[in-house]
């Protein structure tokens, strides 16, 4: 599965960001910066903000526009284990309408079991625990672009 997702990562393939703060302090902004530095296309995913990071910022998973679903291969989530249920919940719907759409990204202090065995029955590939800018850090130069 390891390889699967690397696979994914080296071709910088659109990531929907769950959770995406735009305070610079926070981890979820400096991760997304990250992203997008490295060549990722970014979609911001928070009801309280219009725009992070210069790109435009949805309600949810499902206020993303059809065509801009369609490019997402990586949903990456920043939010309380206790709220992640309810982002696997759309994820699946997501999926139902997006074949690319691969990888549901469980950041460390996002991790939810039952949202992990949710997103797997559905066929997501599953990352939980680790953070997506440090796998990319530790395996970019061994990723073929």
């Amino acid at each position: 599965m390891v390889s699967e997702i690397l696979k994914v990562l080296s071709h910088k393939p659109a990531v929907a960001i769950v959770g995406l703060s735009r305070n610079p302090e926070k981890y979820s902004y400096k991760v997304a910066m990250y992203l997008k530095e490295n060549g990722f296309k970014i979609v911001p995913v928070n009801p309280n903000a219009e725009e992070i990071l210069n790109e435009k910022s949805y309600d949810s998973l499902l206020k993303i526009p059809l065509e801009l679903q369609k490019e997402i291969e990586i949903i990456d989530v920043f939010r309380p284990p206790e709220a992640v249920l309810d982002v696997v919940k759309e994820a699946v719907k997501l999926k139902e309408t997006n074949e690319n759409l691969k990888v549901f990204w469980m950041q460390p202090g996002a991790v939810n079991n039952e949202a992990k065995e949710i997103a797997k029955k559905a066929g997501f590939k599953v990352v939980s625990g680790a953070c997506i800018m440090a796998v990319h850090k530790k395996f970019k130069d061994k990723l073929s672009f």
